[in-house]
C-alpha cells in the first residue's frame, strides 16, 4: 500500500503532462494551418495583381496592391507589394506616389532585396520631379495657337514670358466646331502647334498643350465626326437639334480623342491640360446613350422636351441658384456631372498610361466653387468631386470683382465684409480645401507694366497664368 500512492503520483503526473502536450499540440495544428492558409491567401493575391499589372490593366493593379498593404500590413510580402506598386506608378505617370514607395524601400532599416535599385530608381525620380517643378514655374503666359501662325508671334509671347519672368508656357487649342476645318487647314494647326512647342522648348519653357475635349472632333473626318456630334435642347423650338460639340459619351469618339492626344508623344510637352472652354451647359449633353444611361440608373421616363417644357422649369443663362426646376432637373444634373468627371477620370487614366512623362491639369469655372448649385446647372461640375482627383494642377480664372475678394482676404479682411461675399472667393476656397496653394493657377488678362502685377492679391503659393490677346 505505501508503494501504491509513489506510483498514483507518478501515473497521475505522467497523465497531466501527456494532457498539457496533447493541447498544445492539438492547438498548436489550427494554427498552423491558419498560417499556411494566410499566406496561401497573400500569395494568391499578388499574383492576381501582378496578372493585372502584365495585361496593362493599371488600375486594377493599384486597387489590389493597395488593398493587400491594407489587409495584410504586417505580411512579409508588404516590401514586395510596395515595389510592385511603385513600377505601377511610374507606368501611370504618378511618380511622386512611385517616389513614395521607393523611398519606403529604400531607407528600411535592415536590409531588403529591392533596396539598392529602389535608391537608384528613387535619386532618377528626384531628379526629374525636381526639373519638372522647376519648370512649373509660378508665372506663365496664355496664348491661343490661332495666334501662333508665324515664330515672331511666338517671340511676342516668348517676350512677354519674359516680362513677367515667367518660365511656363500655356498653348490653348481653340474650339472651331462651327466649320470642320479641311485637310489642308488641320495639317496646318497641327504643324503650328509643333512648331511653337518645340520653339518655346528650346528657349526653355515649360510648355502645356490646352484642349477642350468637346472640341477636338473637328480634327476628324468629317465623315467620322458627324456621327459624334452631341445633342442640345433648342429653348426657341422647343426641340432636340443636333449641337455644335462632341459627346464625350460616343465610344468612338473617346478612341479618337485617345489616338490624337497619343501622338503628342514625341512633343516637347511638360503637361495636358484638359480645358473646359465650352462647358457642358444647361442644354447640352442630350445625347441618346447619356439619357438612356440615365434612365435606366434612375429607372425614370426620361424627356429633355417634356422635362424643359413643364412649367416649373424657368431659367435663365444667367440665373442664381433659387430658380424653380423640377426634381428630375437635380438628378440630371448631378448625374451630369459625374458622368463627365468618369468619362474624363477614365480617359486621363489612360493617357498617363500612353504619355507617362506629362502632367496633368483640369480647368474650373470659379462660379462652381463660389456657388455649387450653379456650378451643376451650367457648367455639370462638381469642383469637390474634381479636386479629389489626382490632377497635377487645377486652372480658374480670376478677373474683375474677385480679384477684390482675394485681396481683401489676402489683407485680412473678413470675406463677409465685401461687397462680393461669396463666403470665400474661388482662388481662397481652393486653397483651403486642397491644403496646397501650388496647385492653383489662376488665369488673368495680360497688360504690359505694372497694371498685370496682382501679387499681393492672390494667397500666397498660387501660380499665376495671364492670357496673351490674340493679334489681329
Amino acid at each position: 500500500m505505501p508503494c501504491f500512492f509513489p506510483h498514483l503520483r507518478f501515473i497521475i503526473v505522467t497523465l497531466s503532462v501527456l494532457l498539457l502536450l496533447g493541447g498544445c499540440v492539438r492547438s498548436a495544428g489550427p494554427d498552423l494551418r491558419g498560417l499556411e492558409l494566410r499566406d496561401e491567401i497573400e500569395k494568391l493575391s499578388l499574383q492576381q495583381a501582378q496578372r493585372a499589372f502584365f495585361r496593362a490593366d493599371y488600375s486594377t493593379a493599384v486597387q489590389l496592391l493597395n488593398r493587400f498593404l491594407r489587409t495584410h500590413p504586417q505580411s512579409s510580402r508588404s516590401l514586395e507589394v510596395r515595389w510592385w506598386l511603385a513600377r505601377v506608378y511610374q507606368k501611370t505617370g504618378r511618380l511622386s506616389s512611385a517616389l513614395e514607395h521607393l523611398r519606403f524601400l529604400a531607407n528600411t532599416p535592415t536590409w531588403n532585396v529591392y533596396q539598392t535599385d529602389a535608391r537608384y530608381r528613387a535619386a532618377q525620380l528626384e531628379e526629374r520631379l525636381g526639373k519638372s517643378m522647376a519648370g512649373r514655374a509660378g508665372k506663365g503666359v496664355l496664348l491661343s495657337l490661332g495666334s501662333v501662325q508665324t515664330p515672331g508671334y511666338v517671340d511676342l509671347a516668348l517676350s512677354a514670358s519674359r516680362e513677367i519672368a515667367g518660365d511656363t508656357i500655356l498653348l490653348d487649342v481653340p474650339c472651331r466646331v462651327d466649320g470642320v476645318p479641311p485637310d489642308s487647314q488641320e495639317s496646318f494647326l497641327i504643324h503650328a502647334m509643333r512648331s511653337a512647342v518645340e520653339h518655346m522648348h528650346s528657349r526653355k519653357k515649360a510648355v502645356y498643350l490646352g484642349v477642350t475635349l468637346r472640341c477636338l472632333g473637328q480634327f476628324a473626318r468629317e465623315s467620322e465626326s458627324d456621327r459624334w456630334k452631341d445633342w442640345a435642347y433648342d429653348p426657341s423650338s422647343g426641340t432636340l437639334r443636333r449641337s455644335s460639340y462632341y459627346a464625350l459619351h460616343s465610344e468612338g469618339y473617346r478612341a479618337f480623342l485617345v489616338d490624337w492626344l497619343a501622338r503628342l508623344h514625341d512633343l516637347p510637352l511638360t503637361g495636358l491640360v484638359i480645358r473646359n472652354a465650352e462647358p457642358l451647359g444647361l442644354y447640352e449633353g442630350f445625347n441618346l446613350l447619356a439619357v438612356q444611361l440615365f434612365a435606366r440608373e434612375f429607372g425614370v421616363d426620361f424627356d429633355p422636351v417634356l422635362m424643359f417644357a413643364d412649367d416649373r422649369t424657368m431659367v435663365q443663362a444667367n440665373s442664381e441658384s433659387g430658380v424653380r426646376l423640377p426634381s428630375v432637373f437635380w438628378k440630371w444634373a448631378g448625374w451630369k456631372a459625374r458622368e463627365r468627371l468618369r468619362i474624363i477620370r477614365s480617359l486621363v487614366q489612360t493617357l498617363r498610361v500612353r504619355l507617362p512623362h506629362l502632367e496633368f491639369g483640369m480647368t474650373l469655372q470659379p462660379q462652381s466653387v463660389t456657388d455649387p448649385m450653379r456650378g451643376l446647372i451650367h457648367f455639370a461640375e462638381d469642383w469637390i468631386d474634381v479636386a479629389r482627383e489626382p490632377f497635377d494642377m487645377f486652372l480658374v480664372r480670376v478677373e474683375g470683382s474677385d480679384r477684390k475678394v482675394v485681396h481683401s482676404i489676402s489683407q485680412g479682411s473678413s470675406p463677409e465684409s465685401s461687397e462680393n461675399n461669396d463666403g470665400v472667393t474661388a482662388v481662397a476656397e481652393m486653397a483651403e480645401y486642397l491644403g496646397k496653394p501650388d496647385k492653383i493657377w489662376t488665369i488673368m488678362a495680360f497688360r504690359s507694366g505694372s497694371a498685370y502685377r496682382p501679387l499681393s492679391m492672390l494667397p500666397k503659393g498660387v501660380g499665376r497664368i495671364y492670357e496673351r490677346s490674340a493679334v489681329p
